[in-house]
Parts: structure tokens; sequence; C-alpha cells
């Protein structure tokens, strides 16, 4: 049993397993960082009947005080939950809501990340460009030579704005832009060899863990699929409030 600072019950250490009815892993996200359960990945769970929690082990060990680059003159303690009375708390880093861990500034109120996106790599090589895509700690909008600087700086992979003032990669050689997902999950051109080197990996696979596996695949698509709606929707509504003015 271990005791953890984010929760009042006693939590034991389990290893999801891999079953064809059982959803557990797919649908279930840890309290911490807020992605989903792996099979074979160690978590935590409540010991109590009927108490929601998961915790990887991983953030269960993450470090109660840290410093990060992007915000180099104040140190940050890690939050089990927002503050109270927050009621707009999102990520410096991607924009979007925290209701798990965060990183929070110990100096400034309004500053604060995603687990997730505190340990974000600094550079990844993505399917979407051929060099090493770094990341910026900070979307600036471009400005025409004489113009006011009201220009959208638009995503190479998804064609959506990037939202200013929020993380990005890119490769500044070649003037190239990409919301931190895209960079992650952007599809290249058809790899055959790759693709005949996991036709040989199923064949060892049982029908029931093809079926999971296929399972899974069809998951992660919708789950990009629903990002680049929702690109699409912010992108759409940025352009609408700049026609009002």
């Amino acid at each position: 049993m271990k005791k953890h600072f984010s929760h009042p019950h006693p939590l034991k250490l389990s290893v999801p397993a891999l079953h064809k009815d059982d959803e557990y892993e797919a649908d279930v996200v840890c309290s911490g960082c807020e992605q989903a359960l792996i099979p074979a990945d160690p978590v935590y769970t409540c010991s109590e009947r009927d108490c929601e929690f998961f915790l990887h082990k991983s953030c269960s060990e993450l470090p109660r005080h840290t410093e990060h680059k992007s915000h180099p003159d104040h140190e940050f303690t890690l939050l089990s939950e927002p503050p109270e009375h927050s009621l707009y708390y999102d990520c410096n880093a991607c924009g979007d809501l925290i209701r798990g861990f965060s990183f929070h500034c110990n100096k400034c109120e309004d500053f604060r990340l995603h687990v997730k996106c505190a340990f974000l790599a600094e550079s990844v090589d993505s399917k979407a460009h051929k060099h090493t895509l770094s990341v910026e700690y900070s979307s600036r909008q471009k400005s025409e030579e004489g113009g006011s600087g009201d220009n959208m700086v638009l995503c190479d992979v998804c064609d959506c704005c990037l939202t200013e003032g929020y993380w990005f990669y890119g490769c500044k050689e070649c003037d190239f832009h990409t919301h931190l997902v895209c960079a992650i999950s952007a599809e290249g051109p058809p790899d055959e060899a790759k693709e005949e080197e996991e036709e040989e990996d199923l064949e060892g696979l049982s029908d029931e863990q093809r079926l999971m596996l296929a399972s899974i695949k069809a998951k992660d698509q919708m789950v990009k699929l629903q990002f680049q709606m929702q690109m699409a929707q912010l992108n759409a509504q940025t352009i609408s409030n700049l026609c009002r003015f």
C-alpha cells in the first residue's frame, strides 16, 4: 500500500492486463496526467471500493517542486487539483483545461502547466517535416513589414490558427510551425517496410488480441479527428472575431 498527497485513501499497485471485453485501459485515465492507462504499465488504484482513482506509478513519483525553461525565474509546485475558486484553470502551454495534476508557479497566480506539458520533449522528429522540430514557448503573430502585426500564423499540418501565447513546435530554418499535438500525430507518406513489419507482428497474435489492437488504433484515429474538428472550430471563431473589427 502507498499513501499519496493527492488522495485520502491508501493506494495499491496493479498492472492493467489486455482483455477482449475489458475497456479499462482505453476509457479510464490517470488522475494525475489525464492520459489513458496503458496495458502492462503499473498503476496505483484506490484500495476503497467504488473509489475511482487511478494514478500511473510514474505520476506518483513526480517531484513536488520543479523548474521550467518557459518560466525560469520562479519555482513550480505540484498541485493535485486546481486551486479553490479557480473558475477557468487552463494550461499556459496548450490552452486546454487542467482537471488533474498541475505545476503551478509559486509567484504568479496565472501561470500553470499540465504535467504532460511540463515534461514535453524540447525537440521532436515529426513525420510532418524533414527537420527536427524544436519547441517554442510563446507563439507570436507574424507582421508584414510596416503592418500592424495582426496577421495569423497557421499550423502547417492542420492549417488552423496557432493561438498567440501558447507553445508550438517549429523549424526556424524553414519557417515551419505546428501545434504541439499536430507535430506528434502527423501522418507521413506510407512506409511500406513498416507496414510489412507490422503485418509480421500480427501473425503471432490471437484473434482476440488483434481485435483489441484494432480497437485501440480506431480510438487513436477518433482522438485525432476530434482534435482537428476543435481546431477548425477555433479557426472559424478566430476569423469571425477578426471580421468584426
